[in-house]
This record gives C-alpha cells, structure tokens and sequence, in this order.
C-alpha cells in the first residue's frame, strides 16, 4: 500500500482501485486512509484483477500498477492484451528497492515457478514439438 500511496502522491493523487478476493481487497482498502478508493472483490488471478478493474480505470489520464515488480510486469502485460489504449497510459510505480524486499523475493520465486511450469508443462512440450 505504501507503493499505491507514494505513487498517487508523486502524481497529483486519484483513485486506487484495489482487487482481490476472500477479503484481500478490502483489507488493502482499509490501509488506504482517506484516499478514493474503489474495490473490486471478487479477482482471483492477475488477469480478473486486471478485467475487473478496467470499468474503473477507463477515465483516468495514468495508471500506475502498485505490486511487486515481477506481479507488476504480468499484469502490464495482461493490460496490454486486453486494453493497449490503457496500456499507454502506465507510469511507473513509486518503488523503493530497499523496502519490502521480501515481497520482490517472493515475485521473483512465484514468476520462476511460473516459467517453470510453462516450460516442464507436458501438453505445452507437446504443442511446441508440433505432435
């Protein structure tokens, strides 16, 4: 959350639309202080964190994905499919490298198991191979 407020601050503030399920949402909402805050509760994956949250975002002149780098990257990706004219309007996030390292470990852990799995994923080989 502190990515989320930094960013707003060092862009004029807006809205912050926090998504996830089984009460994630609101409890990112509920570190959220004063600030415009929509939540979108019912995303179980980045891409539905990604579909979910478009209705709210269609409006604004940037977007800031505020996650760990690598849950970042992904979903910039998803916002690219699935809208390329939001897409453009992404600015980076206010990072700090040094505060929750722990988070950036564990998104680098979680986006290895993730190329991991595309990789050892027997139908895929099978696809690749062209069989």
């Amino acid at each position: 959350m502190s990515v989320a407020l930094r960013t707003l601050a060092a862009h004029g503030d807006g809205r912050l639309v926090v998504s996830g399920h089984n009460g994630e949402a609101e409890r990112l909402a509920a570190l959220a202080g004063d600030t415009d805050v929509v939540i979108e509760p019912t995303a179980r994956t980045t891409l539905e964190n990604v579909e979910r949250s478009l209705p709210y975002l269609e409006d604004a002149d940037r977007l800031a994905i505020a996650s760990d780098w690598f849950h970042a990257r992904r979903a910039g990706r998803y916002l690219q499919r699935l809208s390329p004219d939001l897409a453009r309007r992404l600015v980076p996030a206010e990072r700090r490298w040094q505060e929750g390292l722990w988070i950036q470990v564990g998104g680098a852990v979680y986006a290895a198991a993730l190329a991991a799995r595309r990789v050892l994923s027997p139908a895929e080989r099978v696809e690749r191979r062209g069989e």
